[in-house]
């Protein structure tokens, strides 16, 4: 009778065993989601991510824009996250909405001040984080994204992260028809030309390239460059476009156009002569969603004036 026992209960007990096992393997994967970031990296995250770090500015707009805005973050190329969210036009509407620890510069990634953001996961462009990855993945999960892919490509992959994958379609959809619907507008110009810059301080380096022009309808001068290259005043006035727009921060386009004002050639260019010469913020450098939904708007009041 034992021995009958023992071997009714023996396969009862692997069954139960094997339940168990079978159980705690569906909830781990209900706990855990992967994400496939621009390195080809498959990133296991928890189901539910909340801390968030990213470690440049770039990406601020992204997570505010998907409604989960990342905790802590790094600058940009120049001064810290604050510097960021207090001065881009971007995130104005956002400003006082958050609390998000500010790490610096993200020139120099400080591993120590990650730590202490407890990230759940850390976010940031690919390459950019090189030197100081395995520290990283030893804190958090890494997220890598392709700065140069398309915002609509990089807005989904922070969606994935964030856990926002729907929001993000609907807001893919509403922001490229804000643009479609500039462009329309705009397209009834393409005889006026338009010449986008930013400045080193010495010279004036082109910012639009033939994907912008094409997204927004609007036209470049004869001779203005499809990548970003400086651009002499004699080459400009060769252009003479109908409008001009500096994209850059203030300060440095300021001081910059104070500098035009005394050259001669400046001086002769039509959107000079007709006061055609306008000023967009430095955030918009991104060409990230926000960024793009900012600059339709800018360029139709360029246009209406």
């Amino acid at each position: 009778m034992k021995k009958f026992i023992i071997g009714a209960v023996l396969p009862l007990v692997i069954l139960l065993a094997g339940c168990t096992k079978n159980q705690a393997e569906k909830e781990e994967k209900v706990q855990t989601r992967t994400v496939v970031d621009d390195t080809g990296k498959s990133i296991v995250l928890k189901a539910d991510t909340k801390r968030i770090v990213i470690l440049h500015a770039m990406y601020l707009e992204y997570f505010f824009a998907l409604g989960k805005p990342p905790v802590a973050s790094t600058g940009a190329s120049a001064g810290n996250a604050m510097d960021v969210i207090n001065t881009a036009e971007t995130l104005k509407p956002y400003r006082g909405t958050a609390e998000i620890t500010d790490l610096g510069s993200a020139r120099e990634i400080n591993a120590e001040a990650v730590l202490a953001a407890n990230p759940d996961v850390i976010v940031t462009f690919k390459g950019h984080a090189d030197r100081v990855y395995d520290r990283l993945v030893q804190i958090a999960p890494v997220v890598q994204i392709d700065f140069y892919a398309p915002w609509q490509h990089q807005t989904r992959l922070c969606a994935q992260v964030a856990g926002r994958e729907e929001f993000a379609e609907r807001f893919i959809a509403e922001t490229e028809s804000i643009i479609k619907a500039a462009g329309e507008r705009l397209s009834a110009h393409r005889d006026k030309t338009f010449a986008l810059f930013r400045t080193d301080g010495k010279t004036l380096v082109s910012r639009a390239n033939k994907e912008y022009y094409e997204l927004f309808g609007i036209s470049k001068p004869k001779g203005y460059p499809d990548d970003y290259t400086p651009v002499s005043l004699e080459s400009l006035a060769q252009m003479n476009p109908d409008y001009i727009a500096f994209q850059d921060s203030e300060a440095r386009a300021g001081a910059y156009a104070e500098f035009l004002k005394g050259q001669s050639v400046w001086r002769s260019l039509n959107a000079v002569k007709n006061g055609k010469v306008f000023y967009f913020d430095d955030s918009l450098n991104s060409f990230g969603p926000l960024a793009l939904r900012l600059t339709a708007e800018n360029i139709l009041k360029v246009y209406s004036r």
